[in-house]
């Protein structure tokens, strides 16, 4: 009995270590204090301008695992000059990373809109240039649309969060931009009836 019992605890403990040294490398993963000051965080940077009609980035209670808490990208019903060119989103400088590793880079992305969705995610890590946003040599990127995501990992909370990844290497790099953006199909008829809307959570680099 106590060596099941000291067998099940060693498996506890490991598949705790796993998921906390996939999540330790970018802060506030699952976005729950970013939810909790409203949107606003000291590590993750939005980009957008509402007003402006570049898009709009906030907070929403929606989350794929754990407590409430995920990003929202969309352009707003009333706004009236939208720039559909533009790419809102987040990113964030992480760092401690081993250089010269391969590593792997995840989030969960929720679409509703389904196979005809005119948005996609564009996302990916980028090199760090200091007081330079998205402005580094992009060591990976991709862009995944919700159609060809029916058999990715799901979201425990909201099952519409699916898992998206990239893998990289860190070069000479130990600390890096990963970034996730909202990109709209300009070719498509776009309507407003339903704001153009996604949402991220649940970020993850880990080793390969």
């Amino acid at each position: 009995m106590h060596i099941q019992k000291n067998l099940a605890l060693s498996a506890t403990m490991f598949t705790a270590c796993l998921a906390f040294s996939a999540h330790a490398y970018v802060q506030d993963h699952q976005l729950t204090e970013y939810r909790a000051d409203k949107g606003k965080s000291a590590v993750w940077l939005s980009h957008e301008d509402s007003s402006g009609g570049l898009g709009d980035v906030g907070s929403s209670k929606d989350s794929a695992f754990g407590e409430v808490g995920s990003s929202r990208f969309r352009f707003k019903r009333d706004v009236s000059n939208h720039d559909f060119n533009s790419k809102p989103g987040l990113s964030q400088v992480v760092s401690g990373l081993p250089a010269n590793t391969d590593m792997s880079y995840s989030l969960y992305y929720c679409d509703k809109k389904g196979a005809n969705s005119p948005t996609q995610l564009h996302f990916g890590v980028r090199e760090v240039i200091t007081n330079a946003p998205l402005a580094g040599t992009v060591l990976a990127d991709t862009k995944v649309h919700v159609k060809d995501l029916a058999q990715a990992p799901q979201g425990e909370n909201k099952k519409c969060f699916r898992q998206v990844s990239i893998d990289f290497n860190t070069g000479n790099n130990t600390q890096v931009e990963i970034f996730s953006l909202l990109e709209v199909n300009t070719s498509q008829e776009l309507s407003l009836d339903k704001e153009l809307e996604v949402r991220v959570d649940e970020f993850a680099i880990e080793k390969k």
